[in-house]
């Protein structure tokens, strides 16, 4: 059998195959702390994770009843053309089936979009303090990168459109943000929209739509629903998931909403099989709890408002979230606290590798956890 040499030095071993450069230069994206790991390491029976921003209900006894019989099904591959959900969100938001991608969660479809839109002399443009995986994605490319800083917290769309060049390509944006929580309003994203070059992609990641639908934006206007412009602007694609609201994080499932020539150009550059049966039967599933939104969207909000107070009356300074997690200035080191609360069987996440070593963003979770939360971090401050 033949083995790659490798030479092994202090930092670990090296390849003696080149790796190109851009990939060389990634930062592997760093997920929140399993449950299991913390348990094994500390010998905790107990371990509560707010750190990933899952939806901590689970899923209801009826779909966790349905989707076992389904198992026997495993062995065969899954549908490709994904028909059966795609036709029911089709249905629920009065699109075409062609307008429609699905991905092995919006990680993937992001990968996609880079592969199908972006390369060395193809500009992005992403934010500062807002999910890794633009910028992830964009350099597995080679594409340049230019990044927009935050406006007290919240993206900076005039900025975003001063800094478009000839150069742009695709134009990230991520609403509400992750990790602030922070929206940007509906006459705020049409204004943008206007003044983006027709040749330039317009990605809107909506992961926590449905924890923000129906808010007032800061400025008075309400928050948008990205898929009601895709018939009037051809460049923009709209990005949402099955992993936060619908408590599917484990299935990874997540899909585009676009123009249908940019669907196309998308699958060019996808696997076949790319979303598993499970995914596909759990979603279905989910989709089936008529009043599940609604239901969760209430016990989150009731949480926050009462985790707001509670963080407040701390001398902490707790941002304004439309989304199912809470991202806190601490005015210390966050990954001291996150240690410290680790210790107490507590994962939350410092928000150092966002570019804020002074707070932390914590999962709103179910009123007991929200209570361990409170409970530890009193003893630790």
């Amino acid at each position: 059998m033949f083995h790659l040499p490798l030479i092994l030095c202090d930092n670990g071993p090296i390849m003696a195959i080149d790796v190109n450069p851009n990939i060389e230069r990634i930062q592997p994206y760093i997920p929140g702390k399993p449950i299991e790991d913390v348990q094994r390491e500390l010998g905790l029976s107990r371990v509560i994770k707010l750190a990933s921003n899952e939806n901590n209900i689970g899923l209801p006894a009826s779909v966790q009843s349905e989707l076992s019989t389904k198992i026997s099904e495993l062995f065969l591959y899954p549908d490709g053309a994904v028909f059966k959900l795609r036709q029911v969100l089709a249905d629920r938001y009065q699109l075409e089936g062609s307008q429609l991608i699905f991905g092995n969660g919006s990680d993937e479809l992001l990968l996609l979009i880079a592969l199908a839109f972006l390369g060395p002399d193809k500009e992005a443009l992403v934010s500062e303090g807002t999910f890794s995986e633009y910028a992830f994605s964009a350099h597995v490319v080679n594409a340049p990168i230019k990044t927009i800083p935050l406006n007290d917290l919240t993206y900076d769309l005039n900025a975003f459109a001063l800094a478009i060049t000839p150069l742009t390509r695709v134009i990230f944006l991520c609403n509400p943000n992750n990790p602030t929580g922070t929206i940007f309003s509906s006459s705020a994203l049409e204004s943008f929209m206007q003044k983006v070059p027709a040749n330039v992609l317009v990605v809107l990641d909506e992961a926590y739509f449905e924890f923000a639908v129906g808010s007032t934006a800061p400025d008075g206007s309400v928050y948008p629903d990205g898929r009601t412009l895709i018939s009037r602007y051809d460049n923009l694609i709209v990005l949402r998931t099955f992993s936060k609201m619908w408590s599917l994080a484990g299935c990874r499932l997540g899909y585009g909403m676009a123009s249908p020539a940019i669907i196309e150009a998308l699958n060019k550059a996808r696997q076949p099989f790319n979303i598993n049966r499970f995914a596909q039967e759990a979603a279905l599933l989910m989709l089936e709890q008529t009043s599940w939104t609604t239901e969760v969207r209430s016990l989150v909000d009731s949480e926050k408002a009462r985790l707001m107070e509670e963080l407040s009356a701390l001398g902490l300074l707790p941002i304004k979230s439309y989304a199912n997690f809470i991202f806190i200035d601490i005015g210390q080191s966050a990954s001291k606290l996150f240690e410290q609360l680790l210790k107490k069987g507590v994962i939350i996440r410092a928000m150092d590798g966002f570019g804020f070593p002074q707070a932390i963003r914590v999962t709103v979770g179910l009123p007991d956890e929200n209570d361990a939360f409170i409970t530890a971090l009193k003893e630790v401050l």
